[in-house]
Parts: structure tokens; C-alpha cells; sequence
């Protein structure tokens, strides 16, 4: 047994990795700021102490692992490194730590639910899973490790990958990202490290990397074709075609971005010898991750959470909510998430939010930026028809009828929802 400190332990692949850690037989703690956020759960539920910042949580005897926010101006880091103890960086350590046959999950939209389907079609196969909610487990003895690999700051660079899945390619994070151009080029080095690629066949950029073993899925395209034969409020009839074989199946989710996040799936399961008869058994006991498309009731009203923070996604988001609940009423409260990323892709934003009842809250800003609310008063010009999201605006939510109440964002806008139903 080793013992683990995670510095930022309530980050979503951080927390993640905590209860891998865990499940290996390891000891584990972390330390966090106040705040609780959704991972907040998962790790009390399993027992994981999570300590405010403070120096004297350094000691002797373990190994550090550290956010990648968190840099020497941090209390910890800054201890740790002064007195050289063993300290990886979150995607320094899974290089070095998992060694079996790495299963990657990336592309700009799509990765977790995606990493979770892959986990849920493996569950008969001894594995290490890291899923971007903050869910993360493993058998002891895993073959395979199966995680989310982010693009931001190129961090999905620092891994080598036996499969590489790329749902799509759009610009996103452009604090860091000129244009989409460079996505392109980084997603292009990241699939130069992996020994076979997984790529959407219907995405334009995708169809741009260039790789000796690649494996291809869509529904107009690719290898494994998908081809929808009816929709419904209750999901999706598809027929899906693979080397011949041909197989009709429904599909229990409303939103064509998850027909292609189950097609990357299922591509990886086939390609690992997991057959369409063992998938379609565990489809039923499928659960979405945390803060997606996650559903509370109260009255005639659904309020949803969800964790879509870029154009694209609230898109994908509306559009299979629209599909569920044709009859009901939309009204959506929208926590924008970097200034960066707002101002940016401002017209796309604006475009995606035409014609929605929508509520405004302030930008959710983290170690990545500053707050700063010029520029939310800013943001909140781009949308002239918004109304301003404040607390006290909770209370007026209770008297909805026949509405589904989406509350959207990757900060910590769920948390208001506890007050509604």
C-alpha cells in the first residue's frame, strides 16, 4: 500500500482518480478549496478526507499528485517542491502509473459519456476506469484503463494510447488554442501516439488525422454505420452494420450526439472482442454520468442539469430535449464558463440561445482566470432578450407548469436546484 495526497482532489478527473487510487488498496487524501462542487459527493461517500490548503498537510511518507492549476503560488506545491518530495502532475502520473492497454477517450464534446459507455460495455473485463464526473474505480488485477483525454493545454498529449477514440474536433479553449487550425494539429500529435484510432467519419476535421490503423464509426460514413430508423420521446430504433453483420437495436437516449457517443463505444467493444449480444444486454442498466442530462421532477416540471458549456454542446443538449419533451416548455439557466471561451465564440453562443427563454448568471471563473464583472456586464449584452439570473429568482421557479427547467453550465450552477425541488 502507497500513500496518496491529491492536491485539487475536487477536480473531475482528480477526484476521479482518488477513487481508482482507492480501489487499488492505496491510502488516499486531498485538499481542496471550501467549496463543494458535484465531486464533493462521490468522495465523502467513499470515506476520502479532503483538507482545506494548508502547509502541514506535507509530510514525509507520500506521494503527491497535483491539479494542473495548482502551480509553486499554492501553499502545498510550493511546500512540496521545496522540500522534493515525490510530486507528479495529474497527467505526468497517469502516464507513468497505468501501464496496461490504454483505452483514451477525447474529442471537443462527448468524452464522458462516451468514457462511461466504454466502461459499462468492459464491466465483464477487469479494468481501471476514469470517467470526467468525477467517477473513477478499478479491479486490482485491471488489464484494461479506460479515461477521459482532455486537449486543454494539450494534456492528452502526455499519454501514449493503445485506442484513441476522437469524437469531433471543433475550437474550444481558446485561452489557449489561435484557432481551430491548431486543435486540429494537436489532435493530429495525439493520434500519433496511439497504436489504433477511433474516429468520427461524419466530422469534417476528424477526417483530417491521418493515421495507419484507423478504425472509423458515423452515420453517414465509416466502418461501423449506424443508420436511424425511428425517433421517439423515448429514444432512438437504429440499425448498425459492421464488417457484413447487421444488428437492429434501440437506443434508450434522446439527442443524435448520443448515437454517435454509443457508435465510438461500441467501435472500441468490437475492436476488443466484446460482442453486440453482450452490449445490447448491458444498454438497460446504462446510467448517464453526473451532470448530464440529469433529470429531477417536481409537479409536472423536469429540471435538468447539465454540464454543456460550449455552443456546440447546448445545441446537441436542446435539440435532445426538445425530442423528449416536445409538449413541455423551456425555460434554461445559463452559467457561462471562461470569459475566454464566451467572448470567443460569441455569435455561436448567441445563435444557440435564439428563441430560448433564457436566464444569465455571472461567468463561473476559476484558477484559469479572474473574475472580473465588466466583462460579465459584457457577456450580458451579447444577449438582449436574457433576463439576469439571481438567487432570489429561485423562488419564482416553483410556480412553473409543464416546464422543463434546464440549468446549464460546467461551474456550480446545479446547486441552486436543491432549492426548487
Amino acid at each position: 500500500m502507497e500513500r496518496f495526497h491529491l492536491v485539487g482532489i475536487k477536480g473531475t478527473g482528480m477526484a476521479a482518480l482518488a477513487g481508482i487510487l482507492q480501489d487499488l488498496g492505496h491510502d488516499v487524501t486531498g485538499s481542496d478549496v471550501p467549496e463543494d462542487f458535484f465531486t464533493s459527493k462521490k468522495l465523502k461517500e467513499r470515506n476520502i478526507p479532503v483538507l482545506p490548503f494548508r502547509k502541514e498537510n506535507i509530510e514525509e511518507g507520500k506521494t503527491y499528485i497535483a491539479s494542473s492549476c495548482y502551480r509553486e503560488d499554492n501553499v502545498e506545491v510550493g511546500e512540496i517542491l521545496k522540500r522534493k518530495l515525490p510530486f507528479y502532475y495529474y497527467h505526468e502520473f497517469i502516464e507513468n502509473f497505468f501501464k496496461n492497454i490504454k483505452i483514451g477517450i477525447s474529442g471537443t464534446h462527448g468524452k464522458t459519456t462516451t468514457t462511461s459507455l466504454v466502461a459499462k460495455f468492459f464491466e465483464d473485463r477487469r479494468c481501471a476506469y476514469l470517467i470526467g464526473d468525477g467517477t473513477g474505480g478499478a479491479d486490482k488485477d485491471y488489464e484494461y484503463f479506460i479515461f477521459e483525454a482532455c486537449e486543454y493545454r494539450n494534456h492528452f498529449l502526455k499519454y501514449d494510447y493503445d485506442f484513441l477514440v476522437i469524437n469531433n474536433i471543433e475550437l474550444d479553449h481558446p485561452d489557449f488554442f489561435k484557432d481551430e487550425e491548431e486543435v486540429v494539429a494537436s489532435f493530429q500529435q495525439a493520434a500519433d501516439k496511439a497504436k489504433c484510432v477511433i474516429l468520427n467519419a461524419d466530422d469534417e476535421n476528424c477526417m483530417k488525422i491521418k493515421h495507419p490503423n484507423a478504425f472509423t464509426f458515423g452515420l453517414s460514413e465509416g466502418k461501423l454505420r449506424g443508420r436511424i430508423l425511428d425517433s421517439s420521446a423515448a429514444g432512438f430504433r437504429i440499425e448498425v452494420e459492421n464488417q457484413g453483420e447487421i444488428r437492429e437495436m434501440f437506443l434508450p437516449f434522446t439527442g443524435v450526439y448520443m448515437v454517435y457517443d454509443f457508435l465510438a463505444a461500441l467501435a472500441v467493444a468490437l475492436l476488443n472482442g466484446i460482442s453486440f449480444d453482450s452490449v445490447l444486454e448491458k444498454l438497460p442498466t446504462y446510467v448517464r454520468p453526473s451532470r448530464r442530462m440529469e433529470e429531477r421532477r417536481f409537479r409536472d416540471n423536469v429540471i435538468i442539469d447539465d454540464y454543456a458549456h460550449h455552443p456546440k454542446e447546448i445545441e446537441m443538449c436542446l435539440a435532445g430535449i426538445r425530442q423528449k419533451y416536445p409538449e413541455k416548455d423551456l425555460v434554461v439557466v445559463f452559467q457561462p464558463h471562461t470569459y475566454t471561451r464566451t467572448l470567443a465564440l460569441q455569435e455561436e453562443f448567441r445563435k444557440v440561445f435564439s428563441g430560448v427563454k433564457l436566464y444569465l448568471a455571472e461567468t463561473f471563473t476559476s484558477k484559469r482566470e479572474n473574475c472580473n464583472r465588466d466583462l460579465d456586464k459584457i457577456i450580458f449584452t451579447f444577449f438582449p432578450e436574457a433576463r439576469m439570473f439571481k438567487k432570489e429568482k429561485v423562488k419564482d421557479f416553483k410556480n412553473l407548469k409543464n416546464t422543463v427547467l434546464l440549468f446549464l453550465g460546467a461551474g456550480n450552477i446545479d446547486r441552486y436546484i436543491e432549492e426548487i425541488v
